[in-house]
């Protein structure tokens, strides 16, 4: 899958490839405003807390950390088996392209799980399902801006995180 061949699905925006658990669902889409608050949320934590010239937090900030930290992993454990097997994604604000084998051409909305400890989805509605070879394509049939411009702010992190990943291991 290349982002050069699926222009028409991905758009002219940024877009990115990830492994990155996803799945047809019948559920509803979820709303624009629920999708910014849930990729935003996700981006705060994945990020820490802001870090202060040598102050360590509180150790009583600390305890409260590490105990949300394991109710995360508690939550996410016993919904471990709701959350399907990563493949991978070609991924824009304006849509996305995965294997042919998850993405059939009836499908109108996934799952996508936009954070590997996290058992939330967002839903996706999806335009119509383009087959190329191996692989299926659809862009959002939502026209909100809001989530577009989420899922675009979430598809730019995920690509600085690629980014300094690879100048981190030398390869980029």
């Amino acid at each position: 899958m290349k982002i050069e061949e699926w222009r028409d699905v991905l758009g002219d925006s940024l877009a990115v490839s990830l492994d990155l658990a996803a799945a047809p669902c019948d559920r509803p889409a979820t709303t624009g405003d629920a999708a910014a608050h849930l990729l935003e949320a996700i981006a705060v934590l994945e990020e820490g807390p802001p870090v202060l010239a040598k102050d360590e937090p509180a150790p009583e900030i600390q305890r409260l950390e590490l105990k949300i930290d394991l109710l995360t992993d508690l939550v996410s454990s016993l919904l471990i088996d709701r959350i399907p097997r990563p493949v991978e994604v070609l991924i824009s604000g304006e849509g996305l392209v995965l294997p042919a084998d998850v993405l059939g051409v009836a499908c109108e909305r996934i799952q996508i799980y936009p954070s590997q400890w996290l058992a939330q989805p967002l839903v996706l509605a999806l335009g119509p399902v383009a087959l190329r070879g191996d692989a299926a394509g659809a862009s959002w049939r939502s026209p909100d801006p809001a989530l577009r411009d989420a899922l675009g702010r979430w598809v730019f992190r995920m690509h600085r995180r690629e980014v300094a990943r690879r100048r981190m291991s030398g390869s980029g």
